[in-house]
């Protein structure tokens, strides 16, 4: 049925995908915005979306989540890059000689376990400071970052600076006329190549030009698809139970994938170690996070606590004594901000009832006589 309706037109035949996109979106004179940025942009903007609707039926208030956001996505990005610079073959040639290029993100080169270590380390460092334990803290970031990794896989499909194995020894002649100019993206049927396999051929691409590859980025996409399909649900449910479950398998789960993934990557070296060297510097890390899970399970189960705040019952904040009082739902809150928005009226001031029921004074009483005197009563 499928090979008649591909027959008819309707589909076109398994091919591999020709991809010339210069990574750089929009070139403003010396400013240059890359997909990349952009990438992480909607990926970020995502990821808060999910984060705010998942924080509200928690009990927490907006205002907590954007007291934390900025310092841990400085956090994180830290981490991310400086994570990917210690794992460069050339670190010292081309980064400790050379320190500009330890900033150069623009270049490509950012490892989601180093923001993941990253921001963990933040949070924990952070968050009680703005009315929130660490472990429902961490649930959200895990949260926020399942959603978000999904989108940012984008800019290094564009880029090219995240390859699978290359497919062929050498560099493939692509048929006259097929995808020549930017931006384009095509496909090309050869039953001698992988259909799903990636070529890149604009020159500025960070990968080998004209050369299939596995597109390892998508095989991670779909990896982190399965590990949020199966988060999903557990969302609020883990936290319930005792915050901080829901960030361990998060991070059991995407050190699987990572494991698993990068089995398909050709553009990271091999790192020989304990006598085995046919793994990866990820999948090292991967192996020795998934075991870090163990312990760190039991730590939550010690001594973290189910999360018992909910929209009708949220956290105090802002806290005692620091402003208005927090014994509203956030509910409540909105209507409130709604309408302060749209004005308010003022109430005219009522003038004092005239006190009648007072004793005549009488000098020397202990009645007040003298006050009652200089008011007029």
């Amino acid at each position: 049925m499928l090979q008649s309706l591909m027959g008819a037109g309707f589909f076109p035949p398994l091919s591999y995908i020709i991809i010339n996109v210069d990574p750089i979106a929009v070139r403003l004179g010396p400013i240059a915005i890359h997909w990349y940025g952009l990438a992480y942009v909607v990926a970020i903007s995502i990821g808060l979306i999910v984060l705010f609707r998942w924080t509200r039926k928690m009990g927490i208030h907006q205002d907590q989540i954007w007291s934390l956001f900025f310092s841990i996505a400085i956090a994180a990005l830290l981490g991310a890059r400086l994570y990917f610079v210690i794992q460069q073959p050339d670190l010292v040639q081309n980064y400790l000689l050379n320190p500009i290029n330890i900033i150069a993100v623009w270049n490509g080169g950012l490892a989601f376990f180093g923001a993941i270590f990253g921001g963990i380390l933040a949070l924990a460092l952070l968050a009680p400071r703005y009315g929130l334990s660490r472990w429902i803290a961490i649930d959200g970031g895990a949260l926020f970052a399942a959603v978000g990794q999904i989108f940012g896989r984008f800019g290094n499909i564009v880029n090219g600076d995240i390859t699978g194995y290359a497919l062929t020894k050498g560099q493939i002649q692509l048929p006259p006329g097929v995808c020549a100019s930017s931006p384009c993206i095509s496909y090309v049927s050869d039953p001698h190549i992988l259909p799903w396999a990636f070529v890149y051929a604009h020159r500025d691409s960070f990968a080998q030009l004209f050369t299939p590859f596995q597109p390892a980025p998508v095989y991670e996409m779909i990896v982190n698809l399965i590990a949020l399909a199966l988060l999903w649900p557990l969302r609020e449910r883990l936290p319930r139970l005792k915050a901080g479950y829901f960030f361990v398998l998060y991070l059991a789960f995407y050190a699987i994938g990572q494991f698993v993934v990068f089995f398909y990557r050709g553009s990271e070296p091999a790192t020989p170690f304990l006598g085995i060297s046919g793994l990866r510097q990820a999948q090292w890390t991967a192996i020795f996070v998934f075991i870090a899970c163990i312990p760190l399970f039991l730590i939550v189960r010690r001594y973290s606590a189910p999360w018992t705040y909910t929209e009708e019952h949220p956290t105090a904040w802002p806290p005692v004594g620091a402003g208005p009082s927090p014994a509203v739902s956030l509910k409540q809150a909105a209507a409130a901000r709604a309408t302060n928005s749209a004005g308010s009226t003022k109430v005219a001031a009522q003038p004092a009832e005239p006190i009648t029921n007072l004793p005549p004074w009488q000098p020397g009483s202990s009645s007040g006589g003298a006050l009652r005197n200089q008011l007029g009563h």
